[in-house]
């Protein structure tokens, strides 16, 4: 799930995707994400422009 102040979207990453930010996928640690909201078949869907980790928790 990502959320922001504007409400929550949950997300699916692809296999073809997945291994490109697996890494970045830690427990307890935050993801900062620059992204674009779209809506798919009536439904919202994120694409990601960046991505980034912060420190821990």
């Amino acid at each position: 799930m990502l959320q922001d102040e504007f409400g929550t979207v949950s997300e699916t990453l692809f296999p073809q995707v997945f291994h490109l930010v697996q890494e970045l996928l830690l427990e307890d640690e935050l993801l900062y994400i620059e992204r674009t909201l779209e809506k798919r078949l009536g439904r919202p869907q994120v694409k990601i422009k960046h991505a980034q980790t912060t420190k821990r928790i």
